[in-house]
């Protein structure tokens, strides 16, 4: 019973780090590849009909290309942009981490910590001290 609420928080996990963000270049570069095959099959009939087979090499040739520029496609416009957003989140957390740490350190610790208010207000009488300090005046007169 474990094991697949354990499986599936880990796809749900692979989903969230990984695959979500890629997902678009994914099904485009896929599409692609796709498009490539249906031209190249297309073309080798062509020649096949033609009796051109002298060209069908180069059909091979230009469907290894496309994948190829598909592929260069998705790691130029899909990775690419995810390196440079990580990169971007990076700095800017070290920057927000260096500013917090000149707040913390342009302030006293004891401003720091919420109760000044109650530092400074008049210390509180109890029954006992009232009356001790009635009995001392009383001595005092």
């Amino acid at each position: 019973m474990l094991a697949p609420l354990l499986r599936s928080g880990v796809l749900y996990m692979i989903w969230r780090r990984h695959i979500r963000q890629r997902a678009l270049g994914i099904v485009v570069t896929v599409l692609l590849v796709l498009a490539v095959n249906l031209i190249h099959s297309e073309a080798v009939a062509f020649f096949k009909a033609t009796e051109r087979l002298d060209l069908t090499p180069l059909a091979f040739y230009f469907r290894w290309l496309g994948w190829l520029l598909a592929g260069a496609g998705y790691l130029w416009f899909i990775e690419r942009r995810i390196a440079k957003t990580t990169q971007a989140n990076k700095a800017q957390n070290k920057a927000s981490e260096k500013n917090q740490t000149k707040a913390k350190a342009a302030k006293p610790a004891e401003q720091n910590d919420g109760f000044d208010a109650l530092r400074h207000n008049a210390p509180l009488r109890s029954r006992a001290d009232i009356m001790l300090e009635r009995k001392k005046r009383d001595q005092a007169d």
